[in-house]
């Protein structure tokens, strides 16, 4: 029996662009497209960020940052498929409203597994 994967990630850069948020920003509609981009969270209130359905997610990966510490950042899925933290059936993260809260997600086609590299977070 293989363990090869079924996506190979190969000689991708971990970060390929950066999207700046605007300080009044609420809302991010995250795009399969923007695989390896890094956001980060300007906004001066809560800001979510909404991935795409789980099955689009499929060997993408994405990088948010915390860079206001006015209110907290969210990362969101459409559905019940978030394994991180301390739960693995959440459909929200939130950060610790601090600089520096960073927070990798990878997509497996089925769930999304958040990698917390920076700060304190909660899984709803």
């Amino acid at each position: 029996m293989s363990n090869a994967p079924t996506v190979l990630f190969g000689m991708v850069p971990l970060v390929r662009c950066t999207v700046r948020s605007s300080a009044s920003a609420t809302a991010t509609t995250v795009t399969e497209d923007d695989s390896g981009s890094l956001f980060i969270n300007l906004s001066t209130s809560i800001h979510t960020y909404t991935l795409p359905p789980v099955a689009n997610g499929k060997g993408k990966s994405w990088l948010f940052y915390d860079a206001d510490t006015t209110a907290a950042m969210k990362v969101a899925s459409t559905a019940a498929n978030f394994m991180a933290v301390d739960s693995a059936t959440g459909t929200t993260l939130t950060d610790g409203a601090a600089i520096g809260d960073c927070l990798l997600v990878i997509g497996d086609g089925t769930n999304y597994f958040g990698f917390v590299i920076s700060g304190t977070w909660t899984t709803a």
